[in-house]
C-alpha cells in the first residue's frame, strides 16, 4: 500500500521507503513560523522582557494568529511521531528514547546555557546585567525565574516548556498507547467506524473548547502564556495525534476532506484576529485592543472571554485537520534538503529564542522604523543559530548527544 504510515518515525532517514514525508515537511515549515513567531514577540502589544519602543498591530495580529493553530500542530506531529515509533510489549526502550531525545536536553543544555541566555538577554535589556554573560552567570542560580529571581531550570519561564510537556506526556499517555497497540485490531477498527463522516470527526474540538472554557471560569486563564493554550487542551491535542496517525479511515476523511476544514479555519480565523484587534469588528467585552489608543487593552467580557474560548478549541482542530490534509496532498515528497532540516529541527528550536533576544536587546535601539528592525533580528538571529548548528552541534559528538540528536554511529546503523 502506497505511503504506510507505519514508516514515519521521529528523526529518523527520511529516505524510507513509503515514510509519510509530508509530516517532516509540516514539523519544518512549523518550525519556521516559531522562528518568526518570536521575533514578532520582541513588537507584540504583550511584551514585557525585550521590546521595541513602538509595537507593531501587524506583528502583534500574526502572533494572535499562529498562537491559534501552531502549537496544537506541533503537539498532533507529535503524537503521530510517537505512534509510529512505538513498539507494543517495548515501552522502557520507548522512554529511553524520550529521555534522550528530550529529558536530557532539557536538564543540562536547556538549564545550564540556553535559560541562562535567555535570562540574561531580558537582565541586560532592563540594565539589571552589568558585564559580560561569564560574569553575570553566577547570579543566573538566584531566586526563581517569575518570582523576581533568575534560576529558570528544565522548561520554566521560556520556550523549552514544549519539550517539558512533550516527555510529561509520553508518559501519561504511555499506558494507553501501548495498550492501544496491542489491541488495534479491535477496538481502534471499531472506533475507526465513527469516525467515517467529516461531521464526526468535526466534533472532536468539543473537549478542546469544553477545557478552554473551563480554566477561563475557573480563573486559570493565565495559565495559556504557554504557546496559548491550557495544559489540557495540549494533551487532547498530542492524544489526537496519536489517533489519527492510528486509524487508517481518519486519515482517509482528513485527505479528502482537508481543503474545506482548511478553508473554514482561514475564514474563521481572519474574522477572531480582526474581532481581536478591532480592525474593522468591534465586539464589546471581547475585542481585546483598542487600535485608535495604539493597542491599548480593552476591559474584557468574562463571559464573553469564556466563548472565545469555545470558538478558538474550533479553530484550532479545523486548522489541524485543515493542516493535515493539505500536507497529505501537496507536501508528501522527499528531496535533498528534507533529511537535513528534519534533523536540525530539535537543535534550532532549542538554540533560537535567547538568539533572537541578545539580537533584539542591540537591534531595538536603533532608530530604524519597525519592518527594517524586525528582518534584521530575523536575518541576524538565523544565521547565528544556523552558524552555531552547522559548526558546532552537528559535528561535536558531546554536543549532538546534548541536543538530543542521534550519534552518527548510531545514524549508521
Amino acid at each position: 500500500m502506497k505511503n504506510q504510515a507505519a514508516a514515519f518515525v521521529e528523526n529518523r532517514d527520511t529516505s524510507q521507503a513509503g515514510r509519510l514525508y509530508y509530516l517532516d515537511w509540516l514539523r519544518v515549515l512549523a518550525i519556521l513560523v516559531v522562528f518568526f513567531f518570536h521575533c514578532a514577540k520582541i513588537f507584540d502589544y504583550h511584551t514585557t522582557g525585550v521590546y521595541n519602543a513602538v509595537r507593531s498591530p501587524f506583528l502583534s495580529a500574526f502572533r494572535e494568529f499562529n498562537f491559534v493553530w501552531l502549537m496544537p500542530l506541533f503537539f498532533a506531529v507529535s503524537g503521530a511521531a510517537v505512534f509510529f515509533s512505538l513498539k507494543p510489549e517495548r515501552a522502557w526502550p520507548f522512554i529511553k528514547a524520550r529521555i534522550s531525545r528530550l529529558l536530557i536536553p532539557l536538564v543540562t543544555v536547556g538549564t545550564f546555557l540556553i535559560n541562562p541566555l535567555y535570562v540574561y538577554a531580558e537582565r541586560l535589556f532592563s540594565g539589571q546585567a552589568g558585564g559580560g554573560f561569564f560574569q553575570w552567570y553566577p547570579r543566573f542560580f538566584h531566586g526563581m525565574y517569575g518570582s523576581g529571581g533568575n534560576f529558570a531550570p528544565l522548561g520554566q519561564g521560556t520556550h523549552l516548556w514544549y519539550l517539558e510537556f512533550l516527555f510529561i506526556y509520553s508518559l501519561i499517555l504511555l499506558p494507553l498507547f501501548i495498550r492501544s497497540k496491542k489491541r488495534i485490531a479491535g477496538r481502534l477498527r471499531t472506533l475507526s467506524n465513527r469516525f467515517e463522516k467529516p461531521w464526526a470527526l468535526f466534533l472532536l474540538f468539543l473537549p478542546i473548547s469544553f477545557f478552554g472554557a473551563g480554566f477561563e471560569i475557573i480563573g486559570l486563564g493565565g495559565m495559556r502564556v504557554m504557546g496559548g493554550w491550557d495544559p489540557m487542551s495540549y494533551l487532547l491535542f498530542f492524544g489526537y495525534g496519536y489517533m489519527i496517525f492510528s486509524i487508517g479511515r481518519i486519515r482517509e476523511v482528513i485527505s479528502r476532506y482537508g481543503p474545506v476544514f482548511l478553508a473554514g479555519a482561514v475564514i474563521l480565523t481572519a474574522l477572531y484576529v480582526d474581532s481581536h484587534f478591532g480592525f474593522n469588528l468591534i465586539i464589546p467585552g471581547v475585542t481585546r485592543h483598542d487600535m485608535s489608543a495604539g493597542g491599548a487593552l480593552r476591559p474584557l467580557n468574562h463571559l464573553g472571554w469564556t466563548a472565545v474560548q469555545v470558538f478558538r478549541g474550533l479553530l484550532a482542530w479545523c486548522w489541524i485537520i485543515g493542516l493535515l490534509g493539505a500536507g497529505s496532498r501537496l507536501l508528501n515528497f522527499n528531496n535533498k534538503h528534507l533529511a537535513y532540516a528534519n534533523e536540525a529541527v530539535l537543535p534550532f528550536y532549542i538554540i533560537h529564542h535567547p538568539v533572537i533576544l541578545l539580537a533584539g536587546c542591540f537591534i531595538v535601539r536603533w532608530s530604524s522604523g519597525v519592518g527594517t528592525k524586525f528582518f534584521t533580528i530575523a536575518a541576524v538571529s538565523f544565521v547565528i543559530t544556523m552558524a552555531v548548528y552547522e559548526l558546532l552541534v552537528r559535528r561535536v559528538k558531546l554536543l549532538r548527544f546534548l541536543f538530543g540528536m542521534k550519534l552518527k554511529k548510531q545514524e549508521a546503523t
